[in-house]
């Protein structure tokens, strides 16, 4: 499974930059926030498949787990310094690792609802357009 920042390949690619998170624990964290949030498994499907959210219970559970890994801050803003060394650690092609901070700081200029859930399918959005648009294909191009 992928982890997307603000989409759901964040949660497994966390193992990647902290080392002592296991991907049994990203998952964990993951499940967690589906309960937190009332979130269902199609909600769950959705996010771990880097799809939009289905659910408000589902944009919830993304928030959930982009706080829970420092990438959401407590006011529902993104981490632009956590949401770069994260994401540049699931992208293999250098290429396009070298995109980026474009993304990041693209996304990081939203101006975000100050309901957090919406925040994060924001965010989520903007990260699924942007990478859609500088060629960065998540199911090709993530570890």
């Amino acid at each position: 499974m992928k982890f997307l920042i603000v989409s759901g390949f964040l949660i497994l690619a966390a193992c990647s930059i902290r080392a002592e998170l296991t991907k049994e624990e990203a998952i964990a964290i993951a499940t967690d926030c589906k309960e937190e949030a009332g979130a269902s498994d199609a909600d769950f499907e959705a996010m771990v498949t880097h799809q939009p959210a289905i659910s408000p219970e589902g944009k919830c559970m993304h928030a959930c787990a982009l706080k829970k890994f420092g990438v959401l801050s407590d006011e529902g803003k993104l981490l632009k310094d956590a949401a770069l060394e994260l994401s540049e650690s699931l992208i293999k092609n250098e290429e396009k690792k070298a995109l980026i901070a474009e993304i990041v700081e693209t996304c990081d200029q939203l101006e975000v609802s100050d309901d957090h859930c919406e925040a994060a399918e924001e965010y989520g959005q903007c990260w699924r357009n942007e990478f859609e648009a500088k060629g960065i294909s998540p199911d090709e191009d993530l570890v």
